[in-house]
This record gives C-alpha cells, sequence and structure tokens, in this order.
C-alpha cells in the first residue's frame, strides 16, 4: 500500500497513473466508503480491521472529503504541500479537484480515467480494467487492503478508542516502497491518514472534512476534452 513517490504529479512518459504517481496513489489507497459502525473487543486482527473497513465503504453510496497532502524529498529536504476536494460515487466513480499547487482536474468513470491539466492544455487519459477487485485503488483502501495484506507484512501497531493503525512492509520490491502507515478511525471505520517512505521520499496525506450520501449526480464524473486540448494515452496503472 506504499508507492515509489515523484514530485511531478504527471508524466508524459508514464502517463496519468504510474507507479511514481504519488498522488493518485494516495488517493487509490485512501478513499474507501464508510458507515458508522461499532467497536469491536479491544483485540482485533488485520483481517478483522480490513473487513470492517470493505464492509464500511461498500454500506455508502457516495462521499465527499477534503485532501492535504505533504511530499518531503529525502535528500534535498524541500516539501511540496497538494490541496484537493475529492468526490466519489459507488461503486467506480470519481471525481478530483486539486487547487494546489496546480489546478488540476480527475475524473474516473468505470475503467476510464482522464486528468485534465489546463495550464498544460493537455488530458490525459487511461483505460482500466473494470471490477471491484481491479478498480483503481483510490477507490478504497478498503477494496486493496486485502490485496496487499497478501503481498506485504501487516501488523496492528496502535489500538485506541479512536483509531487503528496498521504498518505495511511489503515482502519484495516489486511494491514500489519501503513501508506504510494508515490510520482507520473506529468510529465509523474510515481511514483518515497515510503516511508512505521510500528511499527518495516521505508523503503523509490526511482526509478531512467527510461528507456522506449527498445524492452526487452521475454527469459530476464525466468529462469531454476541450478541443484545444491534446489527448495523451496514459501508460498502466
Amino acid at each position: 500500500m506504499i508507492f515509489k513517490i515523484k514530485s511531478n504529479f504527471f508524466s508524459k512518459n508514464r502517463g496519468i497513473v504510474g507507479p511514481g504517481n504519488i498522488s493518485i496513489c494516495c488517493l487509490f489507497m485512501f478513499l474507501s466508503f464508510a458507515q458508522k459502525v461499532k467497536a469491536d473487543a479491544p483485540i482485533l486482527t488485520v483481517s478483522e480491521v480490513s473487513q470492517k473497513v470493505e464492509d464500511a465503504q461498500d454500506s455508502v453510496d457516495d462521499v465527499q472529503m477534503k485532501l492535504e497532502m505533504t511530499m518531503k524529498d529525502s535528500l534535498s529536504g524541500q516539501e511540496q504541500h497538494q490541496n484537493g476536494l475529492i468526490q466519489i460515487k459507488s461503486p467506480d466513480k470519481v471525481y478530483v479537484h486539486y487547487d494546489k499547487p496546480n489546478e488540476q482536474f480527475l475524473y474516473v468513470n468505470g475503467g476510464f480515467m482522464q486528468m485534465y491539466q489546463p495550464n498544460q492544455k493537455t488530458v490525459y487519459v487511461q483505460k482500466n480494467v473494470k471490477g471491484k477487485d481491479n478498480s483503481p485503488f483510490f477507490l478504497g483502501v478498503g477494496r486493496a487492503l486485502k490485496k496487499y495484506i497478501n503481498t506485504c507484512r501487516v501488523s496492528i501497531i496502535k489500538v485506541s478508542g479512536d483509531e487503528v493503525v496498521l504498518l505495511f512492509i511489503p515482502e519484495d520490491e516489486n511494491q514500489g516502497f519501503d513501508r506504510m502507515k494508515v490510520s482507520i478511525r473506529k468510529k465509523d471505520w474510515w481511514p483518515y491518514r497515510m503516511e508512505v517512505e521510500t528511499p527518495s521520499m516521505t508523503t503523509e496525506a490526511e482526509f478531512k472534512d467527510f461528507v456522506f450520501n449527498k445524492g452526487l449526480a452521475d454527469n459530476l464524473f464525466k468529462f469531454t476534452p476541450p478541443q484545444s486540448a491534446q489527448v495523451v494515452e496514459g501508460g498502466a496503472f
């Protein structure tokens, strides 16, 4: 669940969704549909936590939240900040409006993703495999937890009355990260914070101001590229 990070949000060589795209990956990891559920006994297993998050996300029709993310270069110490508004509709629609540092728009509708960068007059597109288990990662950490539990060493490093924190350490180098922490709110079993470490970058992302079941319209997630924009096929997710 931790991904290789590059400071450049998009690269024409990599397309809109490469493994170095920490912004999308952060989203793909953290956004999940949730409902308020009661916390069980203090002793929890990783599988139980994963199932609670997955059940929670499957119970909600749509969700809106704010994103605040900081990416810090391990060598220079320089930081890049990224803010945005995320809207998700079950089962596979996502709209993200990034307003800092540069305005960008991400649209996901089914297996089709588009990223529009107005300042570059460019639209990056990516076709993805349909299906709940193969949907983009930012559609919900709940859907991805089980996948990464099978490829990482996962442990519960904190359990309190308010949250559960999971630590993921990959079993091989192909995961693209060294370690990752995911913090989950017990009041609704919604992941709200993540920390990702790679040799080159440390990323912290926080999701807040959740609003559930607003009745988001389907046309919010549809996008037609402007005639003046260049359309570029992205690489594999």
